[in-house]
Order: C-alpha cells, then structure tokens, then sequence
C-alpha cells in the first residue's frame, strides 16, 4: 500500500508541483491549504508523512506544528518544513528537517524515503 503524505501550503501552485512529484514516485497525497484544514485532514487523513509550509494565512505552520505535537494520536507523524521563511522558528526541535523554496527535488525525496522507507 503506498504510504501517504500531507502537503500544507497556502501556494496552489507549490500543492499542486509536491502533488505530482510525491505521486510520480509513488506516494499518495492530500493537500491542505492552511494549518486549520491541515489539522483537520492529519485527524481525516492518518498520512505517514507531512510536508508543511511555515508562512500561511488563518493557522501558520507553528501553529499547525504545536497543534499536531499536542495530539496524542498523531504527534509521531514525521514532519519535513518546505518553506521560503527565514530562520527556524522554536516550536519546530532540530530533528524537524527543513527545505528551502525553490525546491531541491533531490534532497527533498531523500528526506522523504529516509523518514518513511
């Protein structure tokens, strides 16, 4: 079964690039578009990986972060920050690894096979 993976961003363009390259690798994938709807879908979802964008209209990403360690049921979803944002905010803990946009798709797919093989 194809493991799954969350994408929260605001940018329907950067949902729609990660969409295709997690499904041309073979990973199923669900998209949310703020930290709200990103709550709402880990709880719906169950994904085995989530990708997260920090600078995002209503909830941002370390809303969404401290929200989803809160979570008794799913506080162990490995999280990969993509975002264009400048330093590491402080909810996020250094095992949380972080890409830069644009995109290394090569690093990215990586971190993605390393944290769920």
């Amino acid at each position: 079964m194809a493991k799954k993976i969350l994408i929260v961003d605001d940018d329907p363009e950067i949902l729609d690039y990660l969409s295709e390259l997690f499904q041309d690798s073979g990973y199923k994938t669900v998209t949310a578009i703020n930290g709200v709807e990103g709550l709402e879908k880990v709880r719906a979802e169950q994904p085995d990986l989530i990708t997260l964008d920090m600078d995002m209209p209503e909830k941002g990403g370390t809303n969404f972060y401290a929200g989803l360690r809160k979570d008794q049921a799913n506080r162990d979803i490995p999280v990969i920050v993509v975002s264009g944002v400048g330093p590491r905010p402080p909810v996020l803990t250094k095992d949380v690894p972080t890409i830069s946009k644009p995109i290394d798709n090569a690093k990215l797919m990586q971190l993605v096979s390393d944290m769920i093989p």
